[in-house]
C-alpha cells in the first residue's frame, strides 16, 4: 500500500474508485475524467502537492485533498477544506488514517489551523467518518428544499422593474458583479471568481440559459438582481426523478425588501414547471434568514440538511 501525490496516470482509477465508493451518497452522480479535469485539475486554485491517492498495486483505493485559497485566508483567516474518500472496506483502516494525516500535514504546513467541511446528514457513512476522525458539528447548516413547480401564476415584478433573460456570455461580468455585491453583506464572504461562475451548471448547460433571469431598473437599465435555473439531466436520470434547480438568487442591498427576490424566485420556478419537472429544488444557508423566509413563503419544504463539521489543528 502506498500513499502519495496524485499523478495524471491515476486519473482513470481515481474516477472509477470515486464512482464505486460513494453510491450510498443520497445525491450520488457518476463523475467522468472530464469532470475531474474541469473541476479540480484545471482550476486556478489547484495545488498538486495537496492532492493524494492511496494505491494498492496498480489500483487506486482512496483519495484525499487539502484545499485552501489566498482569498479565503484573507476573508476568513486560517481556514481550509478537505475531501477524503476510500473504498467502503477500508473505512476506519490505516488507509483512511494515512490519507487524513497527509491532508492535515499539508494544510498545517500552509498555516491552516481549522479544517471545515459539510455533509448531507442522510449520508450516514460520511457522518460516521467525520466523527471518527475527530470532527465536531459547526454552526453552519444548509437546507435543501423542494416544492411542486406547477401552478405558478404569471410573475409580475415590482413597479419600476422588469425581469428578462440574461444574455450569455455577454452579461457574465454584470452577473458576477451583482452576485458579489449582494453577498458582500455576509460575514466573511469570499467573492466568487469568473472561473467559478462559468463553471456553474446553468452556465455550462446552454439549454438552461433561458432560465437565467435578471432584475433590471426601468429608469436606467441597471441590473440589480439575478437568478439561475437548471435541469441537471444526468442527476435526474441517475435518481429516476424529474427535478429542476434554482441557484444564485441575489439582489443587491439597496434594492431589497421590494419583492424582487420573490419575483425572481417565482420566475425560476415557473421556468422549471414549464419543462414538466415534478420538483423545484433550492438550497439555503440558515444563516440567511431573509432567504429562508422567502423560500418558506413560496411553499418550499426542507428535504435534506447539510451539516457543517470542523476540526482544529492547533
Amino acid at each position: 500500500m502506498e500513499i502519495r501525490e496524485f499523478r495524471s496516470t491515476d486519473l482513470d482509477g481515481y474516477v472509477g474508485m470515486s464512482n464505486s465508493s460513494c453510491r450510498d451518497d443520497p445525491d450520488f452522480k457518476e463523475i467522468t475524467a472530464e469532470d475531474v479535469r474541469r473541476n479540480i485539475l484545471d482550476s486556478a486554485d489547484y495545488r498538486p502537492e495537496g492532492h493524494f491517492v492511496a494505491v494498492e498495486g496498480d489500483k487506486v483505493v482512496g483519495k484525499g485533498r487539502g484545499i485552501w485559497t489566498p482569498q479565503a485566508l484573507q476573508a476568513r483567516g486560517p481556514v481550509g477544506w478537505m475531501e477524503l474518500l476510500v473504498e467502503p472496506a477500508l473505512l476506519g483502516t490505516d488507509v483512511e488514517k494515512g490519507l487524513f494525516e497527509k491532508i492535515k500535514g499539508y494544510l498545517g504546513g500552509h498555516g491552516i489551523s481549522l479544517i471545515q467541511t459539510r455533509v448531507d446528514t442522510r449520508y450516514e457513512s460520511r457522518v460516521r467518518q467525520l466523527e471518527r476522525l475527530g470532527f465536531v458539528k459547526s454552526e453552519y447548516q444548509n437546507h435543501g428544499m423542494e416544492r411542486n413547480p406547477r401552478g405558478v401564476r404569471q410573475v409580475v415584478p415590482p413597479e419600476g422593474f422588469e425581469l428578462r433573460v440574461a444574455r450569455i456570455p455577454e452579461e457574465l461580468e454584470i452577473m458576477l458583479g451583482v452576485f458579489n455585491k449582494a453577498f458582500a453583506t455576509r460575514d466573511r464572504h469570499v467573492p466568487i471568481s469568473m472561473e467559478r461562475l462559468r463553471g456553474t451548471l446553468p452556465i455550462r448547460n446552454p439549454s438552461s440559459h433561458s432560465g437565467i433571469f435578471l432584475a433590471v431598473k426601468k429608469s436606467d437599465g441597471e441590473v440589480v438582481g439575478m437568478v439561475m435555473s437548471d435541469i441537471d439531466h444526468a442527476y435526474n436520470e441517475e435518481h429516476k426523478v424529474r427535478r429542476g434547480g434554482t441557484y444564485s438568487l441575489a439582489v443587491i442591498p439597496s434594492e431589497r425588501r421590494k419583492g424582487l427576490g420573490t419575483a425572481l424566485l417565482m420566475k425560476s420556478i415557473e421556468w422549471i414547471g414549464d419543462r414538466s419537472m415534478d420538483a423545484a429544488y433550492i438550497s439555503v444557508n440558515v444563516a440567511n434568514p431573509d432567504a429562508l423566509s422567502i423560500y418558506r413563503r413560496a411553499g418550499y419544504k426542507t428535504v435534506q440538511v447539510f451539516q457543517g463539521y470542523e476540526l482544529r489543528l492547533d
